[in-house]
């Protein structure tokens, strides 16, 4: 392969990259020596890990505040989303997977403030997916932080 043509498909790849449409295909032609998932530093495959393995693992949370719109018809509820925790151990991006979509601003919102302790993959901290419960209590304050597994 020729560098006109390897740095073609770096560029693309790249523009590609940047619309949000990452292939590790052409990646992976233009840098054959590299695994797919690690070609640039972008790793393309996320591990799936169980909601009670990072359950485990969160060391900072902050409870969710209970909408004033929804607070009429205030019962306790759960929300799950799905979101990726980085390698630092910070929530983003988040999305709802279940639950009051009048809860899911305010448990995205809550989420984003939590911290984990990375997991670890071959002594390496890795990014994860996973899901997570957010509980709404409206007989418990919103923005307490608690340090559950410190």
């Amino acid at each position: 392969m020729s560098s006109s043509s390897l740095m073609k498909g770096f560029v693309l790849s790249l523009s590609m990259a940047a619309a949000g449409t990452m292939m590790a295909a052409p990646l992976a032609l233009a840098f054959p020596s590299l695994p797919p998932s690690r070609v640039v530093g972008i790793n393309l495959v996320r591990l799936n890990v169980p909601a009670e393995t990072m359950a485990n693992r969160c060391i900072t949370m902050v409870s969710p505040l209970y909408p004033y719109a929804a607070a009429k018809a205030a019962k306790p509820e759960s929300i799950v989303l799905q979101a990726v925790i980085s390698k630092s151990g910070r929530v983003s991006p988040v999305r709802l997977v279940s639950g009051s979509e009048q809860l899911e601003g305010e448990a995205m919102n809550a989420v984003r403030l939590w911290r984990y302790k990375p997991y670890m993959r071959n002594g390496e901290p890795v990014d994860v997916t996973t899901q997570i419960v957010v509980q709404f209590n409206p007989s418990s304050p919103g923005g307490l932080v608690t340090h559950p597994n410190k």
